[in-house]
């Protein structure tokens, strides 16, 4: 077994530590015949240093006492200010391929499709709510330009397959 446990010291409470279990969440709106999907860009207070400046699709982790949906509608709220209805959020996959992740994260794959206009969207974008410095920026990009932008993680990948569902 690979997995242990942790003692808190100050509750005695008991934790084990195993692979953790991620959020990430495409928002996707259309605009006549483009389609664009929400990044958020990520800063200098980001865990992964060799991804600030990159944009990627707003992921995070599972707290105690929620569930994988409820993760997915706070970390977009937190990194982009859209607070969305969990009736929007459809689990579309779940990748638990340990090669995929440096830190071999189990991750639960959602998408939003917004019937709202990518500008009323945009209006709603806040840095406020998330951990300091985490996102520099956020903003909806063209499906067709993804090319254009330096992507963190394999979201490269991730977008084109996840707009397809």
């Amino acid at each position: 077994m690979k997995n242990f446990p942790i003692i808190d010291k100050e509750t005695g409470r008991e934790f084990w530590i195993s692979r953790s279990i991620a959020v990430v969440v495409a928002v996707f709106a259309k605009e006549g015949e483009n389609n664009f999907v929400a990044v958020v860009q990520r800063g200098k207070g980001t865990p992964d240093p060799e991804y600030v400046g990159k944009y990627c699709l707003p992921c995070g982790y599972l707290d105690f006492d929620e569930s994988c949906a409820q993760a997915a509608q706070r970390e977009l709220m937190e990194e982009t200010g859209l607070n969305l209805p969990l009736s929007d959020f459809k689990l579309v996959s779940i990748n638990d391929n340990p090669q995929e992740d440096k830190r071999q994260n189990i991750t639960f794959r959602y998408v939003v499709k917004c019937n709202q206009s990518v500008k009323e969207l945009q209006s709603m974008f806040t840095t406020k709510n998330s951990e300091k410095d985490e996102v520099s920026s956020i903003k909806f990009i063209n499906i067709k330009d993804l090319d254009l932008y330096e992507l963190a993680f394999n979201h490269n990948k991730l977008i084109p397959e996840l707009w397809q569902k």
